[in-house]
């Protein structure tokens, strides 16, 4: 396991190095110059003021063409996801949130855990604690803005509107999946799996292929298929992707989100598909101006991921053909 906490160390890294040390300084940087031009403006409207007959002087000698010409132009679009509100304070915010996943996984590097999730006790009563987890993030999020904006305004949750914007989500999740399908079959999994210790699959994707307890069955189809479309979504591209789009630029917030998003799940067979995922729903989300489309296209990803597992997990004898196959499709 050495050579995936390396590799998933150095993604960390990197994006801790986008976020403080590119789009929060060029963010400080730009609103300094902003308060220093307009002091300076000030000044000059206060010192350089002319009378109304020197103005109306200078305006008549002017010609026309100059004066339309010196009209500033309109500032560029920035996309369809809207980052009014977001600002300095935020930075706590996104520190909290970056804290909160990768500093968990340094413990776990650090003093890995005596039990994997499939041999913890009380695994029912843990997968409720996740999914309140789960319901817990969101909840902070709204808590971090809903001063500062309309939340469903913001994220574009107005359902009337956007129903159209989810329809594409299956073609999405079919390229995914054909696309780790590559990855299989030209060996890429394979080769990684050399580096990692047992067969690769996540400990999720273990327990759904394994488990023979129903309500367990129900409880991590519940914490796939609801609670992480649901909390993702909010946490990575409702206020992570739109805070550092604030602070930076689209391409730097799709590639943060996306490196973060794949950085997250511990697992190195799954870091470079969910990267990729992670940057699919920004773009989606920035496209269509609508948490509901990355939402839908997450869910159906982990639906049809789980229902592959659960499937195998009720016929065996599929499943010790297909196991290998099967268990390298990232769970989330």
């Amino acid at each position: 396991m050495e050579v995936q906490n390396q590799v998933i160390g150095i993604v960390y890294a990197l994006c801790a190095g986008m976020l403080f040390f590119w789009a929060v300084p060029s963010f400080v940087l730009r609103r300094w110059e902003r308060v220093r031009s307009s002091k300076q403006g000030g000044e000059r409207d206060f010192l350089g003021e002319e009378s109304g007959l020197e103005a109306g002087l200078a305006e008549a000698s002017t010609p026309r063409e100059e004066i339309s010409t010196a009209v500033v132009p309109p500032a560029l679009p920035r996309g369809k996801v809207p980052v009014h509100g977001f600002g300095l304070v935020d930075v706590l915010g996104v520190s909290l949130f970056f804290g909160f996943y990768a500093l968990p996984w340094a413990a776990g590097t650090a003093d890995p855990p005596e039990k994997t999730l499939t041999e913890m006790d009380r695994l029912n009563e843990g997968l409720l604690a996740m999914l309140l987890l789960q319901g817990f993030q969101i909840f902070l999020v709204v808590v971090l803005l809903f001063r500062r904006m309309n939340v469903v305004q913001a994220f574009g949750l107005c359902w009337r509107r956007r129903w159209w914007q989810v329809a594409f989500a299956p073609v999405v999740v079919f390229g995914m999946l054909a696309f780790t399908s590559v990855l299989q079959v030209t060996g890429f999994n394979d080769w990684l799996a050399g580096f990692v210790e047992g067969d690769g699959r996540q400990e999720a994707v273990k327990l759904l292929a394994e488990s023979k307890d129903p309500w367990t069955l129900v409880l991590m189809a519940a914490v796939a298929c609801i609670g992480a479309p649901l909390c993702e979504e909010v946490v990575f591209r409702g206020y992570l992707y739109a805070a550092v789009k604030r602070f930076a630029n689209i391409p730097l917030a799709v590639i943060f989100t996306g490196l973060f998003f794949g950085a997250v799940h511990g697992n190195l067979l799954g870091l470079l598909p969910l990267a990729v995922l992670g940057v699919i729903l920004a773009l989606a989300y920035e496209y269509t101006g609508s948490l509901w489309a990355p939402i839908a296209i997450h869910f159906c990803f982990n639906a049809v991921t789980t229902t592959f597992q659960i499937y195998f997990n009720l016929n065996p004898e599929l499943r010790e053909e297909l196991e290998k196959n099967a268990g390298f499709i990232p769970l989330w």
